[in-house]
């Protein structure tokens, strides 16, 4: 574990002449245009949390779509989220994140989180965390940095899991599933 991974949004405002391009190049919002220029500078890779192909880099090149998954009916809903936890695990196994800094919005947050500890990958940071858009600008345009790399390497990121999932301290993770066994779909 030796690189820290940014995990950004996608957005809705996209690039209407585009239908096929890099990730980067189709979302045109300015969130997403300034999330991503910050986390690319002090993270050492940026993954965007597309609603179509879960994890990706923004320079993958993708077809545009209008998804909304807060809008999606439930089935869809858990489809993208099996899709999004299968990449966490892959990830987590074959080349896990000393740190894990989250952009995201609270729809999916803290399901992300207690993944990536379930796998091994305990030092999440979510910096931006109550702050309104004028606070992330002002963030971004200061070059204020989102994590300590001192306190990173004396493990002060760490998130611990109780046995029964919830969340040590004071953040709340939603407690893990009783399904037992591997979900197949038809």
């Amino acid at each position: 574990m030796t690189y820290t991974l940014a995990i950004i949004p996608c957005t809705g405002q996209k690039d209407p002449d585009l239908k096929e391009a890099p990730a980067e190049d189709i979302w045109v919002g300015a969130h997403f245009q300034l999330t991503l220029a910050y986390a690319e500078l002090f993270f050492d890779k940026v993954m965007v949390m597309s609603y179509k192909y879960g994890l990706i880099l923004p320079s993958d090149t993708i077809e545009t779509y209008d998804i909304n998954m807060k809008n999606e009916k439930p089935r869809a809903r858990i489809r993208w989220w099996y899709l999004l936890k299968d990449q966490i695990d892959k990830m987590a196994k074959e080349d896990p994140p000393a740190l894990v800094g989250l952009f995201t919005g609270f729809f999916e947050r803290d399901r992300v989180i207690r993944e990536f500890v379930k796998n091994g990958v305990d030092q999440i940071c979510v910096p931006w965390e109550g702050l309104g858009i004028g606070q992330r600008q002002a963030a971004v345009y200061d070059a204020e940095p989102p994590f300590d790399p001192e306190k990173l390497k004396a493990g002060g990121y760490k998130v611990e899991l109780n046995v029964d999932g919830s969340a040590t301290a004071d953040r709340y993770l939603p407690p893990p599933t009783k399904i037992q066994g591997e979900i197949v779909w038809e």
